[in-house]
């Protein structure tokens, strides 16, 4: 992780998660929805379904 082209993913990856309010992980964002904490499978799958995708 110390190799810079790793470090500006991370940094880039972090930025985007400050605008758009992720805190911390996990996180999902399916679609519109953004979803912070931990999903079992059917949750996801119902996140999915809400997405339109689940078909």
């Amino acid at each position: 992780m110390a190799n810079p082209k790793w470090q500006a993913v991370i940094e880039k990856n972090r930025a985007l998660a400050q605008e758009l309010g992720i805190s911390g992980t996990p996180g999902f964002i399916v679609g519109n929805e953004l979803v912070p904490g931990a999903l079992d499978l059917n949750g996801l799958k119902e996140l999915i379904a809400r997405a339109g995708h689940g078909k």
